[in-house]
């Protein structure tokens, strides 16, 4: 009878059936855990494989499973992922994020830094020459350093020296408010070069007063009413001082003469010349008065005069700033 079971072909194929379902137990064990028994039970169902006939690839539901980078369970070109029941996936290396590739990012290296230029000297600026002098102004010597020798006296008066009496009205010449006397000769300084004035006597608006008083002109031309702006006004008084001191009574066509280089634009000229004519008044009562003390001078006894001069505003090169030119150039 044993032989006629054992040689009966459904008991061989359940026996057949038995084994495998036994092997299938003992592979889903060794597992490892309630879990992995559990994933190993429903594996097959999930992934929908079907074991197939020895010598024949298993199937999925899509057609043949193919191995991916001979990782065992890893999903293949087609198909849904599945993993042989019984083993444990593979721990793939953590990829960098952002990366997919998963590829090695070279190390950047900084680059050094190039090496400073090394500073060369200023080189000698030949357009714009620069140089250092001396200015004697008002009685006190102001020294004046990297100045370009072609600055004009009155930009070094006010910029480098702060001395803002003289003003910059039209840097021609014409309006006389930038008048200073260099040498005791009225000029424009804004024509004049300041080098050239070096080893000059140069006096300004602000020298005219005396111990920190206003000189008599200064006053006069207060109480007249000659100060409307007072844009104009330092060169007013420097021609008035330059004029008075050639000529100590000059007329009123005299002192319009003396005047014609000095632009106002307020005062209409009469208040200058009243101020005018109150100072020779003053100083010729001041002068008689003095005669009185002291007697007749030398040159009054003698019945001697000085001619009266009309002061006028110098050239950029007269006043002792340059001196004339005494040959012709060979023109002649």
């Amino acid at each position: 009878m044993g032989d006629d079971a054992s040689g009966d072909p459904a008991r061989r194929r359940g026996r057949a059936l038995g084994d495998g379902a036994a092997a299938a137990g003992a592979r889903a064990r060794r597992g490892g855990g309630p879990r992995g028994r559990r994933r190993a039970r429903g594996g097959l169902r999930r992934s929908g494989v079907r074991p197939g006939a020895p010598g024949r690839p298993a199937r999925g539901r899509h057609g043949p499973l193919r191995a991916a980078r001979g990782r065992p369970g890893a999903r293949g070109l087609r198909g849904p992922r599945a993993r042989t029941p019984g083993t444990r996936p593979v721990l793939e290396p953590a990829r960098p994020r952002g990366d997919p590739a998963g590829r090695r990012h070279p190390v950047l290296t900084p680059l050094p830094l190039p090496e400073p230029e090394p500073q060369l000297p200023p080189a000698a600026d030949l357009e714009h020459p620069r140089a250092s002098y001396v200015l004697r102004v008002n009685g006190t010597d102001r020294p004046v350093t990297e100045a370009w020798v072609g600055e004009s006296l009155l930009y070094v008066l006010r910029e480098r020296l702060g001395l803002a009496g003289a003003k910059d009205g039209c840097s021609q010449g014409e309006c006389g408010a930038c008048n200073v006397q260099v040498d005791g000769r009225l000029v424009a300084s804004c024509l004049v070069p300041a080098a050239t004035t070096a080893g000059s006597e140069v006096r300004t608006v602000e020298g005219l007063a005396a111990d920190g008083e206003p000189s008599d002109v200064q006053r006069a031309l207060a109480a007249c009413g000659a100060v409307q702006c007072g844009f104009c006004i330092p060169g007013m008084a420097m021609t008035v001082h330059d004029l008075l001191e050639g000529n100590h009574a000059p007329t009123e066509l005299e002192t319009r003469q003396a005047l014609c280089g000095n632009l106002c634009r307020c005062s209409g000229y009469r208040g200058v010349l009243d101020a005018v004519r109150e100072v020779v008044a003053g100083r010729e009562a001041q002068t008689a008065a003095a005669s009185d003390t002291a007697g007749p001078t030398p040159g009054h006894a003698a019945g001697t005069t000085e001619e009266a001069r009309i002061p006028h505003q110098a050239g950029p090169g007269a006043g002792g700033v340059q001196p004339p030119h005494t040959h012709d150039g060979g023109m002649a």
